[in-house]
């Protein structure tokens, strides 16, 4: 299994924090942003794992360098500015033939949650809970009544069932049909195409629709705002599950 990490975007939210690098290199308690995504993952079950920057690529680049991990790739994406579906599509031009996790940098998840993830690993599956408070800029998810599978995804859902937390699965066996959708998508959007818009299309038709895997529970923290940063300090402080390695 690859794993693909979007770390592309220029954070501008953070405002000055970020000062002049990428989201990724952010300190969080001490300990790299990028760091906590690397120990989150049960290496074992992963072949490679593809990092794919843009804003302030070459401090990225360079970290990612001196770990000399032979398992990490780190690709720049010069279109970082445009929907981060070209972020991705960079990650997929890297391989074929193979399944994949799709991730964004800047979410903190308790390694406990991916043994639990990988249980959930088939088809196409996005990582879901129903316990977080949701706002305006979160991903929400309705479901099908009849079978729990996705019918919308959407910021701007009234009506929702749960809560999309920023990981999608793929399987070898759909990959073609992940692939298909991620071209019409960008036929469909252009330069405004962004990734959620891939998993509304597949949701559409009966035989692609997505299942979801319901990580209730775990906790985990994203942080798109300093507001987000002081928030997950805190709270990371009391929490275990969390210890640095």
């Amino acid at each position: 299994m690859r794993v693909i990490v979007l770390a592309a975007g220029t954070g501008s939210r953070m405002g000055e924090i970020i000062n002049g690098a990428n989201k990724a290199m952010l300190p969080v308690n001490g300990k790299i942003l990028i760091d906590y995504l690397f120990d989150f993952f049960v290496w074992e079950y992963i072949n490679e794992v593809i990092v794919i920057g843009g804003y302030c690529y070459d401090n990225l680049k360079e970290y990612l360098d001196k770990k000399n991990n032979s398992c990490i790739k780190i690709i720049e994406n010069t279109d970082y500015l445009k929907g981060n579906i070209f972020t991705l599509i960079k990650g997929l031009e890297q391989f074929s033939g193979d399944s994949f996790l799709i991730t964004n940098v800047d979410h903190l998840y308790p390694p406990e949650m991916f043994r639990t993830m990988i249980k959930s690993f088939k088809d196409i599956t996005l990582m879901c809970d129903f316990d977080r408070k949701l706002d305006d800029d979160d991903m929400k998810i309705q479901l099908n009544n009849s079978n729990g599978s996705i019918k919308m995804i959407s910021k701007y859902l009234d009506q929702y069932d749960c809560g999309y937390i920023g990981m999608t699965y793929v399987d070898i066996s759909k990959e073609k049909i992940y692939r298909n959708a991620v071209e019409k998508v960008l036929k469909k959007y252009g330069e405004n195409a962004v990734v959620e818009n891939i998993l509304q299309l597949l949701a559409d038709e009966k035989e692609t629709t997505p299942q979801i895997c319901d990580l209730s529970g775990f906790g985990w923290y994203e942080i798109d705002t300093k507001e987000d940063l002081i928030k997950a300090e805190k709270a990371l402080l009391n929490n275990k599950n969390f210890e640095q390695k």
